[in-house]
């Protein structure tokens, strides 16, 4: 039931379901979850020891608010960790996993094509924009780096859930365009051309993130 808990107060900060300026619900939490409050609690107390969510005492649990040096740093690596993916994939990939990527990136192009306002687009995109950046790492047939690029994944959703509608919305085509570029690579097999165009793209993704806070 734990992890249970664990999977869906994740889920939660991820999609910016609680923010920063909320306090977890426990107890409509574990009524969700038909169970008592002590696997909630368990699952907070993981998410505050991986630097997800802060604990008051006495008070409550809420997310935990990032500081700027501590986003660009993390960047940095993530940066770093999807570039050897992208490399990976563009030396390994099958032909069937690229007109995967194709098809997932022709759904991001035509949701960028929306107006701004339509509901629910920015958490359409994040849907989208990770079974892209999954379907790479599948490509790139290294399981070890895959988790672990995945796992610092959920953290980048977790920044980024914070301000998604000021980070997703106004730059879904500009996204889309960055994606089209690192697919091309990808299906060219030019690891260097991958491997630069993904970290570009990340890093703008931060660049974005950053202007947001500020």
């Amino acid at each position: 039931m734990a992890e249970r808990a664990y999977d869906h107060l994740k889920q939660m900060l991820v999609t910016g379901i609680v923010t920063d300026q909320q306090w977890f619900p426990i107890d409509e939490i574990a009524a969700e979850l038909d169970t008592s409050r002590q696997p909630v609690m368990d699952a907070l107390r993981r998410l505050s020891i991986e630097g997800f969510v802060e604990i008051v005492p006495q008070v409550g649990c809420r997310p935990r608010r990032p500081q700027i040096n501590e986003i660009r740093d993390f960047f940095r690596l993530f940066a770093e960790g999807e570039a050897i993916i992208a490399e990976l994939a563009a030396e390994r990939a099958d032909p069937n996993v690229v007109l995967t990527l194709r098809l997932i990136s022709a759904q991001i192009g035509a949701l960028s094509q929306q107006p701004d306002e339509v509901s629910g687009r920015s958490d359409l995109y994040r849907s989208l924009n990770r079974q892209l950046h999954a379907e790479m790492r599948r490509a790139a047939h290294s399981p070890a780096l895959a988790e672990i690029v995945e796992s610092l994944g959920d953290r980048s959703d977790f920044y980024i859930a914070c301000f998604k509608d000021k980070v997703f919305a106004p730059n879904l085509k500009i996204a889309h365009a960055e994606h089209e570029e690192i697919i091309e690579a990808i299906a060219a097999g030019n690891g260097r051309k991958a491997r630069g165009a993904m970290k570009k793209h990340i890093t703008a993704t931060e660049q974005r993130l950053e202007e947001s806070l500020r």
